[in-house]
């Protein structure tokens, strides 16, 4: 048996010894933030992992973004639908649309799991997520950008590191994306932003 799996297994058999302590770990959750981009995978293996070890439920949280230029409210025209919708809530149903997929992986795990939506900027929105669900720890992936591009955009992963409240597990992703995936709403959405 490997020192890894050792430990795990010393570490059930005392959860085991005290129950009022297995009731606690039964409540404790862990935030996963994600992006759609290709590396999302790794990121949500890694977590449904980790959760499955600890007993541990999930939080999956997408920060939906508007586009600059549309309000919450500014009807967008969704192709091959009849009529106009909101644009949060067109982007909202989507972001959920695209996140039932990941569900599966963590329940396989044996690990219940909630689907939390946010509004707002990313490194933001995560740690407000983050107050709101006081998570055992959060799981996310970072695209690892260098130099230049680092300095104007800024990471998202490192500011959610220095201001959690709780450990931050960041998942350091094999495939570095150009830019965040969308999903064809959200192009819908910046096609309508752009006028």
């Amino acid at each position: 048996m490997s020192r890894r799996a050792e430990h795990w297994s010393k570490g059930r058999a005392r959860m085991e010894l005290h129950p009022h302590r297995e009731e606690l770990m039964a409540k404790d959750r862990i935030l996963v933030p994600v992006d759609f981009t290709g590396p999302v995978f790794e990121v949500i293996s890694t977590a449904a992992d980790l959760a499955g070890r600890l007993g541990a439920d999930v939080v999956l949280l997408y920060v939906v973004q508007l586009p600059a230029g549309l309000s919450p409210e500014t009807l967008i025209h969704p192709a091959g639908s009849a009529g106009a919708v909101q644009a949060q809530a067109y982007l909202d149903e989507d972001a959920r649309r695209h996140l039932l997929p990941h569900v599966q992986r963590f329940e396989e795990r044996g690990c219940g799991v909630e689907i939390a939506l946010q509004h707002g900027t990313v490194g933001q929105a995560i740690l407000a997520a983050a107050t709101r669900v006081a998570p055992l720890m959060l799981i996310m992936g970072t695209h690892g950008r260098t130099g230049l591009r680092r300095l104007l955009e800024g990471s998202v992963a490192e500011r959610v590191i220095r201001h959690a409240s709780c450990p931050v597990l960041v998942v350091r992703t094999h495939s570095p994306a150009e830019h965040p995936g969308l999903t064809e709403a959200q192009r819908q959405a910046l096609t309508e932003a752009a006028g």
